[in-house]
């Protein structure tokens, strides 16, 4: 199976520590959708998100990872009563326009929210991965200029801070 990986899931080594057979394929793209902050946390902010768009040039760009079938249950909890996410096929598009079956995960409905932010560590972490990924400059600034704000628990955002 192919996961088309977006915000901390793009960290492949990190993910490879608990999904053994995760191979980095190369960058991706996600038409038709859009990137946000709108997955409520345990911890009063909003993590990330993708949403079907009808804007014209709507697209999000991740990674794509290649996963034996065999590991879904290392990545995924299907159980709807603790799990907010849900795994959906889409098409992603790689560097040269070639067409890849993949899952994307994607918060359930009950799980999204209006009115939280992310903290900006949070975000920090998704724009380095990024780049690190390879992401295009101009979609790294658009991630850049969504709101965010900072954590009220200063000793945990130094912690995440430092990890960065």
């Amino acid at each position: 199976m192919i996961l088309f990986a977006y915000a901390g899931n793009m960290d492949t080594d990190k993910f490879s520590k608990n999904v053994p057979s995760a191979k980095k394929i190369g960058v991706g793209k996600l038409p038709g959708y859009s990137f946000i902050f709108n997955t409520t946390a345990e911890d009063e902010s909003s993590k990330a998100n993708v949403v079907p768009s009808f804007e014209p040039d709507a697209m999000v760009w991740g990674v794509l990872i290649d996963i034996a079938d065999d590991e879904k249950d290392k990545f995924f909890n299907p159980d709807p009563t603790t799990n907010d996410l849900t795994l959906e096929n889409v098409n992603i598009l790689d560097e040269h326009d070639n067409i890849y079956p993949a899952v994307v995960f994607i918060a359930k409905p009950h799980a999204e929210n209006t009115h939280l932010l992310p903290y900006d560590w949070y975000q920090q972490k998704i724009l380095k991965l990024a780049g690190e990924a390879g992401l295009p400059e101009n979609y790294i600034k658009q991630v850049a200029l969504l709101p965010a704000k900072s954590d009220p628990d200063e000793q945990r955002a130094a912690k995440r801070r430092k990890n960065l």
